[in-house]
C-alpha cells in the first residue's frame, strides 16, 4: 500500500510542459519588402532578358540587372531580419530561427523592457528582441505569464507597448515542449552539475532547476513552494 500511494504521488508530480507558438503578423515592414523584392525580381528579369536573351540587346539592361539584384538582396536581408515565431510557456521566452530555438528560462531573465519598437528579454547568456508591432497577442501573454512567474525581472509598463491585446484561450498553437537540454546546468541550491536528467527537479513556476535530494522548500529564484510540487523531467 506504502509503495502504491509513493507511485502514484511520484506520478502526479510528472507533467507535460507546453507553450503557445505566436506566428509574426505582417506589418508595413513586411509588406515593403515584399513589394521591393517583387519590383527588384521585375527588374532583374527585364535586365537578363535585355542582355542575354533579346536579339536586340538594351544598353540599359546591364543597370537593370544590377539595380534588380540589389533591389532583391536589400528585401531578402530585410526579410530575414524581420519578426520570427514567438514561443511563450513552461520553459519560458524562445524565438525559433529556423530549425533552431533562441530561448531564455524564465529562472534566467534578468530584466525585460521596452527599447524603441522592441521588447527585449535579457537572459544571463542570451538576449531575445522581439519587434512589438509584429507580436501583439504574443507580448500580452509574455507580460502575463512573466508577471506571474517572475515579477522581479518585468521592468516595462502595459501602456508602453501600443496594440497590445487581451489575451485568450485560444491564442497561438498549443504545443509540447520537447529537447530541452537539462543536463549540463547546475542545481540552483547546490551548485552542483546535473549529469542526467532523471536526478533533475524543476520549479513549476520559474522552470528553475535542482538536483532531486537537493529541492528547497521554496525556489531559490521566485521564492514558489517547492516541498510537495516539484516536477520531475
Amino acid at each position: 500500500m506504502a509503495d502504491s500511494k509513493k507511485s502514484k504521488r511520484k506520478r502526479a508530480t510528472k507533467r507535460e510542459r507546453k507553450e503557445r507558438r505566436f506566428v509574426p503578423e505582417q506589418t508595413y515592414a513586411s509588406r515593403v519588402s515584399i513589394a521591393a523584392g517583387m519590383l527588384g525580381s521585375f527588374a532583374l528579369g527585364a535586365g537578363v532578358y535585355g542582355q542575354w536573351v533579346s536579339d536586340h540587346p538594351r544598353s540599359v539592361a546591364p543597370y537593370l540587372f544590377g539595380a534588380g539584384a540589389l533591389v532583391v538582396a536589400g528585401a531578402m536581408w530585410f526579410a530575414d531580419s524581420a519578426a520570427l515565431p514567438l514561443r511563450i510557456g513552461d520553459a519560458g521566452v524562445a524565438l525559433e530561427k529556423g530549425s533552431e530555438f533562441l530561448r531564455v528560462y524564465w529562472c534566467d531573465m534578468e530584466r525585460v523592457f521596452v527599447e524603441k519598437t522592441e521588447l527585449v528579454v535579457k537572459g544571463k547568456e542570451t538576449t531575445l528582441r522581439i519587434p512589438i508591432a509584429a507580436q501583439p497577442s504574443g507580448l500580452a501573454w509574455l507580460l502575463s505569464e512573466g508577471t506571474k512567474r517572475v515579477p522581479e525581472a518585468m521592468d516595462v509598463k502595459r501602456s508602453a507597448l501600443q496594440g497590445l491585446r487581451e489575451i485568450g484561450p485560444n491564442d497561438g498553437e498549443l504545443v509540447v515542449i520537447d529537447g530541452l537540454q537539462i543536463a549540463g546546468r547546475h542545481c540552483a541550491a547546490s551548485d552542483k552539475p546535473i549529469s542526467f536528467e532523471r536526478d533533475a527537479r524543476l520549479c513549476p513556476q520559474c522552470g528553475q532547476v535542482y538536483l532531486k535530494d537537493q529541492v528547497p522548500r521554496k525556489c531559490v529564484t521566485c521564492h514558489a513552494d517547492l516541498e510537495n510540487s516539484a516536477i520531475e523531467v
